[in-house]
């Protein structure tokens, strides 16, 4: 744990009230403002695809939630002194990061909308890079900000990749089921 508090000093050795004001917006477009566009985007282009994300992202807030309670890791900035919260103070505990989490399912999402209407190999590259960068960026201001370890933020990032590939799967499965039994049907 030593190593992660190092992290975290190191960059908060940075600070700047741009970086402090600019990381709070990141982080947050990585949890409900995040959430909100994502649910608007599919509510008017893709019910199907809303439908299954919001059913996967309840099951990967349920396990972050489990967890959490579970292993109650606390913050960082109650760890060591040298460590400030920027932005608010959050009450609940630290491990998994439920931002990471959120992140990455709408990360995950988006990209699936996004393969669909995009096909060329360099669109969809782009579209993975991006899906990285955003990903990454709410990884990094969860640590900037004093409220998550390294080791939260790839519990939460690995819980939710898992959850939102089995959603998406049991999507895909549930279709061709659906599909295979209106033809026999016929």
């Amino acid at each position: 744990m030593d190593f992660e508090l190092k992290i975290i000093e190191f960059l908060q050795s940075g600070r700047t009230p741009f970086f402090d004001t600019s990381f709070q917006i990141i982080s947050e477009i990585g949890s409900v403002m995040g959430v909100v566009a994502l649910c608007l985007i599919f509510l008017f282009f893709n019910r199907r695809l809303l439908f299954w994300y919001l059913f996967s992202y309840g099951f990967v807030n349920l396990v972050v939630r489990i967890i959490k309670g579970t292993v109650e890791r606390i913050r960082p900035y109650n760890a060591s002194e040298l460590i400030q919260v920027i932005g608010d103070r959050v009450q609940d505990f630290s491990f998994p990061s439920g931002h990471m989490a959120c992140a990455t399912a709408i990360a995950i999402f988006l990209a699936v909308f996004l393969f669909s209407k995009y096909k060329t190999k360099g669109e969809r590259v782009l579209i993975v890079l991006s899906c990285c960068v955003y990903v990454g960026l709410v990884g990094l201001s969860r640590m900037y900000l004093g409220k998550h370890y390294l080791t939260d933020l790839i519990a939460g990032f690995a819980i939710s990749a898992i959850i939102c590939t089995l959603g998406l799967l049991l999507m895909k499965y549930y279709y061709k089921f659906k599909n295979n039994d209106r033809a026999y049907k016929k």
